[in-house]
């Protein structure tokens, strides 16, 4: 395993109610589901949370409401998806608490990483950074919930295949951060453990569960020492961005993810081979159709992403590199147009 600078985030294997008792007065920032059944289910006389935030909306604006909004929990926590993962982020961020992260399933990295991610206008910003004291995985929590959401953890994983490119291409024209072999050789063993570990992240099997969180957990670790995620992001979370500020639609971001390291791989002409055997082999949604697309709004977003990616200030990538004309728009759709259907 290559060795990359930085502290990994501690990560328990334990039941949220035992969690939730060794915590004390605590906040929690949930999804529900799952967050009514965990409850039903946690053992009698466990202190009640001082608040429970149901997440939604992670415009600033909102979650500034949020935090200063009376609260005297001692820590938060986060119980659910990304959104509520974030939401925690930001609150422990804002008001100074330790922060508890709880995924309830394993589609985005976002209980690992430090960077507190907010919308403003539509448009993804990055306030702050804050890591959590643990993790807790329980496994059987993570397996009940519907299985597509778990195999869409994939997608924080293989965007590192268009990700690399992306990073070397960049600096071998002079722009962003420098190489790192170390933080390259960890995104290439990261594509080889997802590929080695695809049967059971299809299966949704306990130890598929364990690989995803473990791969989250180097890439969080990682992108904190570095101070930057050119390794594991790259124009497929650029386009996602773009897609999602042109639309306002909101998906599953390992599914979005997938579809866009398709897309993307083929204006790299970046074994496509490889992201699609990935992607079929582990059951993740990805087809357009599947994620309510139509072939119009992708050719639109794709066509604008490198508009997108100056204004915001985004890493150089293959939108700026290479040109994105009629004919490589042509090809990225007839690449994701060509991945199985998986209605949910």
């Amino acid at each position: 395993m290559p060795t990359v600078t930085g502290t990994l985030v501690d990560l328990i294997e334990q039941p949220v109610g035992e969690v939730l008792a060794g915590l004390g007065s605590c906040t929690l920032a949930v999804h529900d589901p799952p967050w009514s059944t965990v409850r039903a289910g946690l053992p009698t006389g466990l202190p009640t949370p001082v608040r429970v935030v149901v997440a939604g909306d992670v415009d600033l604006d909102a979650l500034e409401a949020l935090a200063a909004a009376p609260d005297d929990g001692e820590v938060v926590v986060g119980l659910g998806g990304g959104t509520a993962l974030d939401t925690a982020k930001f609150l422990a961020w804002r008001t100074g608490r330790p922060l508890v992260q709880i995924p309830s399933i394993t589609s985005v990295d976002a209980a690992f990483t430090d960077a507190v991610g907010v919308r403003v206008e539509g448009r993804v910003r990055y306030v702050g950074k804050v890591l959590p004291r643990f993790v807790a995985l329980d496994v059987e929590l993570v397996r009940s919930a519907p299985p597509s959401l778990n195999r869409a953890g994939i997608g924080d994983v293989l965007s590192c295949h268009t990700g690399l490119w992306d990073w070397r291409a960049a600096t071998a024209a002079g722009h962003g951060h420098p190489w790192d072999e170390g933080l390259a050789g960890l995104g290439a063993s990261l594509l080889d453990d997802l590929e080695a570990a695809v049967d059971d992240v299809a299966a949704v099997s306990a130890d598929g569960i364990r690989f995803l969180a473990q791969a989250y957990r180097r890439i969080g670790a990682a992108c904190a020492a570095a101070g930057h995620s050119r390794f594991e992001e790259g124009a497929e979370h650029f386009w996602a961005y773009a897609y999602e500020h042109a639309t306002g639609a909101h998906h599953v971001h390992g599914e979005l993810i997938a579809l866009g390291v398709v897309a993307v791989a083929t204006l790299q002409d970046n074994d496509v081979d490889r992201a699609v055997r990935i992607v079929t082999a582990s059951g993740c949604r990805a087809h357009p159709a599947d994620l309510g697309i139509d072939e119009a709004t992708l050719r639109a977003t794709l066509a604008a992403a490198p508009a997108y990616a100056r204004a915001e200030g985004l890493d150089r990538s293959v939108l700026d590199l290479r040109p994105l004309d009629a004919a490589a728009i042509d090809a990225a759709w007839a690449a994701v147009d060509a991945l199985p259907r998986r209605p949910r």
